[in-house]
């Protein structure tokens, strides 16, 4: 059983019961409703957990790039664990057919949405226009749905612990990425990627 294999793991007791309550929420219907029955369970993990559990205590002594904490392997939804050291952020890109959840242990990051306006919907130039930028600081989670085109930057100056929720295995599809062409939008960039002129890339 997966659940067992979670337990194997030892992440601590708040990772297990949120592993378990993902577990039975999944089991309640794959509709359009799970990002938003899924949030209130990753913000409680994030809120209720001590930073000596063994889940937050590896990220924050490790401070991982990227770490898979949980794959489950009846449902196919995984656990990310993350840290992003201040100014750290990547270009605007989506998760094909998939969602995400975003959520902040410590620090405070900020996720910009992009919509894109020009180019038509294959690989090849076009043009974004931001929709919206939010904050979202300790204990916050938030959903990003199917195509939303967004990028991330860690603001906090001591770093962030990011937990990202995968619903799905997004290293198995293709998907879009986004490169900034111009001149004043190329990393490293003080703030997250601006509105104008990218080159859509398509693939994994």
């Amino acid at each position: 059983m997966a659940i067992e294999q979670a337990s194997q793991l030892d992440r601590g007791a708040h990772f297990t019961r949120f592993v378990e309550q993902m577990r039975a929420t999944w089991r309640q219907g794959q509709d359009a409703t799970l990002p938003a029955r899924a949030q209130p369970l990753l913000e409680a993990l994030l809120r209720e957990s001590p930073r000596d559990e063994a889940w937050s205590a590896l990220l924050l002594r490790e401070q991982p790039v990227g770490r898979e904490l949980y794959r489950d392997s009846d449902f196919g939804f995984s656990q990310m664990g993350h840290y992003h050291p201040a100014g750290h952020g990547g270009s605007p890109h989506d998760h094909g057919p998939y969602w995400v959840l975003y959520g902040v242990y410590s620090g405070e990051i900020e996720i910009t949405r992009y919509r894109r306006v020009g180019g038509g919907t294959e690989a090849g130039p076009a043009r974004l226009e931001i929709v919206a930028t939010e904050r979202l600081p300790a204990g916050t989670v938030k959903p990003y749905l199917r195509g939303e085109i967004h990028a991330t930057r860690a603001i906090a100056p001591e770093g962030s612990v990011v937990m990202r929720f995968l619903s799905a295995d997004i290293d198995q599809i293709e998907r879009f990425r986004y490169k900034p062409l111009d001149r004043d939008n190329q990393p490293p960039t003080t703030g997250s990627p601006k509105a104008g002129n990218y080159q859509a890339i398509f693939g994994r």
